[in-house]
């Protein structure tokens, strides 16, 4: 096959970017946004496919849907143009951006208050980690946010039917929170506040003591699924394994 030449490379360029002007905006810009919350590197490669998807894809509403799940937490080797890029994605409610910034702010003690701010707010937009670690949070300090903390880990079973999992959840939660220098205080706090919360207690649902549980005899103590529990002590038993993530968290590998 021939190749082409340069007049006719223009000409399906031309017609491309009639194709696309046909197309209302708002199509096109969902369209976009759905690349972008699939995968980063195809978001790019759509930029550089044509001058149309280029400038659209500087609209708040891509920034807002952008999969940066893949990014690491905390790295030297960023630049400044990339942690503008990132918060950007923040000021636009990108909820994995949100999510990461209330980590961070949180477990490094600086900022715990915003912190929990953008972990609520990641939760509001349905972010399943988000909505994990700041519901667990609420439980671990009781009183009233306790119920609420609850309702929050209890609106994560709905996930279970699209494939969702308690452990998978836990261990990308623990994956960012061990790959960061958390604060001692903030974290002994945490650890402190469920211990407190949860000792001698017992499950209004089922008599169960919430610092002590079973599972199944042979089945794996870490899986979610097989804790010998009601559903509010299953959420309870979560809770207690998410305190020792963070209890872990600080404790130097040698």
């Amino acid at each position: 096959m021939a190749p082409l030449t340069r007049s006719m490379k223009k000409k399906a360029a031309n017609s491309k970017s009639r194709i696309m002007q046909s197309l209302p905006k708002e199509l096109l810009v969902e369209v976009l946004a759905k690349v972008a919350s699939n995968s980063f590197n195809d978001l790019y490669s759509a930029k550089l496919s044509c001058k149309d998807f280029n400038k659209m894809a500087e609209e708040d509403y891509i920034f807002q849907c952008i999969d940066i799940s893949k990014f690491p937490l905390v790295s030297w080797r960023f630049d400044d143009k990339f942690s503008k890029f990132l918060k950007h994605c923040k000021k636009c409610g990108n909820a994995e951006a949100l999510y990461r910034q209330g980590l961070r702010d949180l477990f490094r003690g600086k900022r715990v208050q915003q912190g929990i701010m953008c972990l609520k707010k990641a939760a509001s937009k349905g972010h399943v980690e988000a909505t994990y670690v700041y519901g667990a949070i609420l439980v671990c300090f009781g009183g009233e946010s306790k119920q609420e903390g609850l309702e929050l880990l209890y609106s994560l079973n709905h996930y279970k039917p699209k494939g969702f999992s308690v452990r998978e959840c836990r261990e990308k939660v623990k994956g960012l929170v061990w790959n960061m220098w958390a604060d001692r205080k903030v974290v002994g706090k945490i650890v402190q506040a469920r211990h407190e919360t949860a000792i001698a207690k017992t499950c209004s649902d089922c008599g169960n003591r919430q610092e002590v549980f079973t599972v199944e005899r042979g089945w794996d103590p870490l899986d979610h699924e097989n804790f010998s529990s009601c559903n509010t002590c299953r959420w309870h038993q979560e809770v207690n394994i998410f305190r020792d993530i963070l209890n872990d968290s600080c404790t130097p590998l040698y």
